[in-house]
């Protein structure tokens, strides 16, 4: 599922992890959707649906320049 924000393209994928699931996030920007800018995995659908909403933010803002973010939403490392 792809849906754009902004500047910024979200998709969502889930996989299979173990004996459950794990959802992951990507952010590309709407000028460059082949490069990706940020990512990260969370236990359920709306965990990684709120980390991406909050990392869409915080690179809005400038707060921080992208890359993989856990799936506790700590810090972020950039991976250009």
């Amino acid at each position: 599922m792809k849906q754009a924000v902004g500047r910024y393209v979200v998709s969502f994928q889930a996989e299979r992890f173990h004996k459950g699931m794990r959802y992951h996030w990507m952010i590309c920007r709407a000028q460059t959707p082949d490069k990706l800018v940020s990512w990260g995995y969370a236990p359920t659908q709306e965990l990684a649906e709120v980390a991406a909403q909050n990392e869409v933010k915080n690179l809005s803002t400038g707060l921080i320049e992208g890359g993989r973010v856990s799936n506790k939403s700590k810090s972020a490392t950039d991976r250009r």
